[in-house]
């Protein structure tokens, strides 16, 4: 089984997986260090991440907005925000992967750079025409919910207490290896 055992992502996991979480939920997304002990989870996989499946959520979304009416004729357009969307959830994968906080923290903000642009793509589909007020507002919605976890993962990422979790699983690693060595 994958682990991540460079650094604790506790924080990011919700049990159960639902994307529209209570306000006192949403009260609390930025405290990252204190909720990462809260949670008392360890990720074993990047789908099993908050942000990367809220993110998830809002690039399915996306995809089936731009399968329908006129934005579906407007090629470059509804290129342009299925690239945007799909992009969140891949950089947020690819950041799990690095088993280094600092450079996850970097994937992150590439997520977040991209769910914004997003945004700004629903925005210039109103000014088209293609969708309307309300529709983009449902979408926007989606979106913040998806940066407000990538945002509170990236604070976390960055703190004091990931920086241990790092170096406490760099040192297991270490001493399993001392522990059995290769041959």
């Amino acid at each position: 089984m994958f682990q991540v055992s460079a650094f604790s992502v506790r924080y990011a996991v919700r049990k159960p997986c639902s994307v529209f979480r209570c306000p006192a939920e949403m009260a609390n997304v930025s405290d990252g260090p204190r909720r990462a002990s809260a949670v008392g989870m360890a990720a074993k996989s990047f789908d099993e991440l908050r942000a990367w499946k809220s993110a998830r959520t809002f690039k399915l979304a996306v995809y089936r907005l731009c399968g329908t009416g006129r934005l579906a004729g407007d090629f470059a357009l509804r290129d342009q925000l299925r690239s945007a969307a799909a992009s969140a959830p891949s950089q947020i994968a690819e950041g799990f992967g690095r088993f280094n906080p600092a450079d996850f923290a970097r994937f992150l903000g590439i997520a977040k750079a991209s769910l914004i642009e997003a945004q700004n793509h629903l925005q210039d589909a109103v000014d088209r025409q293609h969708i309307t007020e309300d529709v983009r507002r449902e979408h926007h919605a989606l979106a913040d919910i998806a940066l407000r976890d990538v945002i509170a993962f990236i604070e976390y990422l960055q703190s004091e207490q990931a920086q241990q979790n790092a170096k406490r699983a760099r040192e297991k690693r270490q001493a399993r290896r001392n522990e059995n060595p290769q041959p």
